[in-house]
């Protein structure tokens, strides 16, 4: 996953889910560069799933998931993201450490 915003731009690969009370908490794969938790409550959740089926792109892309992990898989998506991730260009900043 990507996660690109004025205070960071930096690649993040999920390690585990776990709950916490009323909380999700996603933590960054063991040995990331950067070590990660993410906590999301339950009602941001429940916005998430709802923003997601209630758009058509969102929902054509959960009901093609299947085809676009394969194509993924097999290399099909690499050209798409390449171009997509050298579209959004951002002038370097010198407070970031990674």
């Amino acid at each position: 996953m990507k996660v690109r915003s004025p205070l960071a731009d930096m690649d993040l690969e999920l390690g585990s889910v776990s709950r916490q009370g009323n909380h999700l908490v996603l933590k960054s794969r063991p040995g990331s560069s950067i070590d990660t938790e993410i906590t999301v409550s339950a009602s941001e959740v429940l916005r998430t799933i709802g923003l997601v089926l209630s758009r058509s792109a969102g929902l054509v892309f959960v009901l093609g998931l299947p085809f676009f992990w394969l194509r993924e898989r097999l290399g099909g998506g690499r050209a798409a993201a390449q171009s997509a991730k050298s579209a959004v260009t951002r002038p370097a900043d010198i407070n970031k450490p990674w």
